[in-house]
């Protein structure tokens, strides 16, 4: 995710019309009554397309970091991947120690990151009820699944937490209207994918509305956004990309292989071993994501700031 605002644009970009064909495919298909695939097959796939298609805006992160001044040779790189990786670990951990204040910090970290995309140059607040609206909307359409999710995720808390999502449904239904009204005069695009992402999380198996809302709407723009203003990287941002998105997948890869009799059907943890994997996994590099991101707009900001002083001080001679 770039660490500065999108520029305005009406014209839809490539990421709205792909998300805007999966998400009135997939609402058709829906309503037409097809059975949706079992759990597991959806979670697999979840698993797979985060894997190749979410992974890689994160990937982009060093370079974030590199424009925001983290780091500038080498040793400054390995210094902040240390780091990077010391906050994935404290999460994983957090999680493991208390998961349903995790999974709640996670729906509202994800919510705030998410709403971001949206409504740019109005007030957080707004832009994160947008997003946290938007992760709220499937325990209010389909509170028996999500509650099964988070149970998996995070024990009988997980169930309270789909609980109170399902009782404030409306609250969230009313928050997303809101963030599509407003965006429509100046982003109509941003407008029918507000629109959209909502009736898909309504409708669709939870599973299927983040998979297609993340990697065909979220990771794909911020991935756009990133080799754009890293248009002078060339080999470097492709490599980058490449290498923070293969290392992960094969160490999960290692991971699974070396557990593979406890994944077994029947095996100790083989129930919910994806969605574990997945959404954990997620909530463990969205943390450390947001940390760059912030410090990059904040950069950003003092830069601009620093750049309109400099400019206001100089006066014309007489």
């Amino acid at each position: 995710m770039s660490g500065v605002a999108p520029a305005v644009s009406r014209r839809p970009s490539l990421e709205t019309a792909l998300f805007s064909v999966l998400a009135i495919v997939a609402v058709i298909v829906i309503a037409s009554r097809m059975p949706a695939p079992p759990l597991a097959v959806q979670a697999a796939v979840l698993g797979v397309l985060v894997a190749t298609l979410g992974l890689p805006h994160g990937a982009l992160d060093p370079l974030i970091a590199r424009r925001a001044g983290l780091w500038r040779t080498p040793l400054g790189l390995a210094g902040f991947n240390l780091g990077y990786f010391a906050i994935v670990l404290l999460v994983v951990g957090v999680w493991l120690l208390a998961p349903a204040v995790s999974l709640v910090g996670f729906l509202v970290v994800s919510g705030i990151h998410f709403g971001a995309d949206w409504n740019a140059g109005r007030s957080v607040v707004l832009r994160s009820l947008t997003g946290i609206g938007l992760l709220t909307l499937p325990a209010f359409a389909h509170h028996d699944e999500v509650a099964g999710i988070y149970r998996t995720l995070a024990g009988s808390g997980g169930v309270v937490v789909a609980d109170v999502q399902a009782a404030l449904g409306p609250v969230a239904v009313t928050a997303m209207l809101l963030g599509a009204a407003l965006a429509v005069r100046r982003r109509p695009t941003e407008s029918l994918e507000i629109l959209l992402a909502a009736a898909l999380a309504l409708v669709a198996p939870p599973l299927v509305f983040f998979a297609l809302y993340f990697c065909a709407l979220h990771s794909a723009r911020h991935l756009r956004h990133g080799f754009a203003e890293e248009r002078g990287g060339g080999r470097l941002t492709v490599l980058i990309t490449v290498v923070y998105t293969v290392v992960p997948i094969v160490a999960v890869g290692i991971l699974t292989v070396v557990f593979a009799p406890q994944l077994a059907p029947g095996g100790p943890l083989a129930e919910g071993w994806i969605l574990r994997l997945v959404f954990i996994g997620l909530a463990a590099l969205t943390v450390p994501h947001m940390l760059v991101i912030a410090v990059g707009e904040w950069r950003g900001r003092r830069f601009a700031q620093s750049t309109a002083k400099h400019h206001g001080s100089r006066r014309p001679l007489a």
